[in-house]
């Protein structure tokens, strides 16, 4: 590598300024002068002075990954061969346990690169088909399932069964981490190859405000925080702008009786007076799987046009519920994804979406927050792996409440496929909204305000 390190230097930095990271003229210069310290036919060493060197946001880890992994690709891993007799010399449920070894021992190394490329050999070899429509949480969470993550959990503790009391404990917490975090890593990998699907290049993706927010990845995902933040103040300036003109109406009985004082002559005209009653606003979000990275921008849009409400509550839920309305009080930008998910309560039996049991919770806890003069928002996919559906609880909420309305992140040709029940709860709703997409979030809030 060591003559064609410029050149492939160059080639990473041209790839990672067209993904949107910028990337200084200094520190390429500072990264060429790493790489002169370093090991060249080290891949790890040379990755690690890269990253060093280069990337200065935590937003920026996925892209960089990615990119370095086409600029340096790794040499793939050796298939078993076969035997003279035809036998292979792995089964192929021998060569799976190898393969989650590997993963076991990647994760306690904590190599980066390393993880990286199991987790696509795992992907190549037990992936299936990632092109059916489905989006990459979903995908993730079917290759947890499959990889076993209890057991995972254990062949990590293994290793640590001879170590003192306190060492254990340490390994223990590095396990968990390890491991709630491979969900993250398998969901960045799904994203990428849905994309590279989908023929969008890299260098040429579309708009952030069209960007499909379940397919998002971690670098997109930091574009979109960084253009919602704007766009949520101007919609609330647009919003306010609108209430304050007030009605635009002829008062035809106010403006006769101020033409008295000129003959008659209505040089005066009166406008209506405009007393627009303030809504309280009720907002339920589903916080499972890949909705839980769509929650924090609807929240986002929700609070910034909060002075069109009297009063704003917010809600999360997986199979429980709990309210957050303080969290977004303490923290007007876009919240963190996990911030939420750390919340007490919000799993209440096995961490899987449950609408049922989560809105009927709802109404038995916070029911009476629902009323004649409340707006009610649930945002969610509509699915709950095919458990008991909520649709007597969503036209309880629809009776009581002055209007329902549903925000699905899923695009619309998905709805009431598989286990989605999104037209029996809209049945019942005011109205549902497609916000596969920011602009079409940002359009659903402005109708519903």
């Amino acid at each position: 590598m060591g003559d064609a390190a410029p050149i492939l230097l160059i080639a990473l930095v041209k790839r990672l300024r067209a993904g949107g990271m910028p990337v200084s003229t200094s520190e390429l210069l500072d990264a060429h002068s790493a790489l002169v310290h370093m090991d060249l036919t080290s891949r790890s060493q040379v990755r690690s002075a890269l990253r060093a060197t280069l990337v200065k946001d935590v937003g920026h880890e996925v892209l960089f990954r990615r990119s370095f992994g086409a600029i340096f690709p790794r040499p793939r891993s050796q298939r078993p061969e076969s035997t003279p007799g035809g036998a292979t010399v792995s089964s192929a449920a021998s060569e799976e346990q190898e393969l989650l070894d590997s993963v076991v021992r990647a994760l306690r190394d904590g190599d980066e690169g390393d993880i990286e490329h199991v987790l696509e050999e795992v992907i190549d070899k037990f992936g299936g088909d990632a092109e059916d429509g489905r989006s990459a949480g979903h995908h993730a969470q079917r290759m947890l399932r499959r990889m076993n993550v209890p057991d995972l959990y254990r062949r990590y503790l293994e290793t640590a069964q001879d170590e003192p009391g306190l060492d254990r404990s340490v390994t223990a917490t590095e396990a968990r981490t390890a491991v709630e975090q491979l969900g993250r890593r398998l969901q960045d990998q799904f994203s990428g190859r849905l994309r590279e699907g989908d023929g969008v290049a890299l260098q040429q993706l579309e708009d952030v405000q069209d960007r499909a927010l379940l397919r998002a990845g971690a670098d997109e995902l930091v574009a979109m925080r960084m253009a919602i933040r704007p766009l949520a103040r101007r919609l609330a300036a647009k919003l306010g702008a609108q209430r304050r003109r007030g009605g635009s109406g002829l008062d035809m009985r106010r403006t006769i009786r101020s033409s008295m004082g000129t003959g008659g002559v209505p040089v005066r005209p009166v406008l209506r007076r405009r007393r627009p009653t303030k809504p309280d606003l009720v907002v339920l979000c589903d916080v499972s799987g890949s909705t839980a990275q769509f929650a924090p921008f609807m929240l986002t849009l929700l609070h910034a046009v909060h002075e069109e409400f009297r009063r704003v509550r917010s809600f999360v839920f997986i199979d429980g519920v709990v309210e957050i309305t303080d969290v977004l009080e303490r923290n007007p930008g876009v919240l963190d994804p996990h911030h939420l998910l750390s919340k007490h309560g919000l799993v209440a039996k096995d961490g899987r979406s449950d609408y049922a049991r989560a809105l009927t919770t709802f109404l038995a806890t916070w029911g009476e927050a629902v009323t004649a003069k409340t707006t009610v928002i649930i945002a969610g996919d509509a699915r709950s792996h095919n458990r008991e559906p909520a649709t007597s609880i969503v036209a309880e909420l629809g009776h009581r409440a002055r209007r329902l309305y549903w925000l699905n992140p899923e695009p619309r040709r998905e709805w009431d496929t598989l286990d989605s029940l999104a037209s029996d709860y809209g049945a019942h709703c005011t109205d549902a909204f497609e916000v596969a997409t920011i602009r079409q979030l940002t359009a659903a809030v402005t109708r519903i305000v």
